[in-house]
C-alpha cells in the first residue's frame, strides 16, 4: 500500500471523553521517518474541537502541509483513514460548516500538489497507527 517514494504523510485525528481533541501525523521521504507530531488541537479553536475527532483530522493534515511549506516540498502523497478529507479536497462533498469551509479554501491556498490515498483503520498499517497513536497522546 504505501510507496515509499517521494513525501508521504500519515495523518489521523481522535477524540476522548474528557473532551480534548488530538490529532497526529508522521512525514516520510523515500520511504524513511523525517518528522513525526501529535498533540491536543488548540482549545481556542472551538470549530476544530466541536467536530471531535474529525477536527482533529484535518488540523493533522493543515500542519502537515504548513510543514510541506516551511520545507518547500511542493508535492506529497497522504495517507487517511477519514474519506471526508479527500472528498472535501476533491469537491466530492460539499464543505457546509465553517470549518470545513476553511479546510478547503486552505487547500485551495497551499502550494502543494496532494496525491489522497485511503486507508483502512486500525488495520495494523505501520504508519497510521503510529499516526493514530501520536494523536491519541494529544489527549492526556
Amino acid at each position: 500500500m504505501y510507496r515509499n517514494i517521494g513525501i508521504e504523510i500519515d495523518v489521523d485525528g481522535a477524540y476522548r471523553a474528557n473532551g480534548k481533541v488530538g490529532y497526529g501525523f508522521v512525514i516520510r521521504k523515500d520511504g524513511i521517518e523525517i518528522y513525526r507530531e501529535g498533540g491536543t488541537v488548540p482549545a481556542h479553536d472551538e470549530d476544530l474541537s466541536a467536530h471531535r475527532q474529525i477536527g482533529g483530522e484535518i488540523y493533522a493534515v493543515v500542519q502537515a502541509l504548513r510543514w510541506c511549506v516551511r520545507h518547500k516540498v511542493t508535492n506529497c502523497i497522504i495517507y487517511h483513514d477519514y474519506e471526508g478529507l479527500a472528498r472535501w479536497a476533491r469537491g466530492e462533498w460539499k464543505a457546509r460548516t465553517p470549518l470545513t469551509r476553511r479546510y478547503v479554501k486552505f487547500l485551495q491556498q497551499v502550494p502543494v500538489q496532494i496525491e489522497w490515498i485511503k486507508v483502512p483503520a486500525h488495520q495494523g498499517l505501520h504508519w497510521n497507527e503510529v499516526a493514530d497513536a501520536l494523536a491519541q497522546s494529544g489527549n492526556e
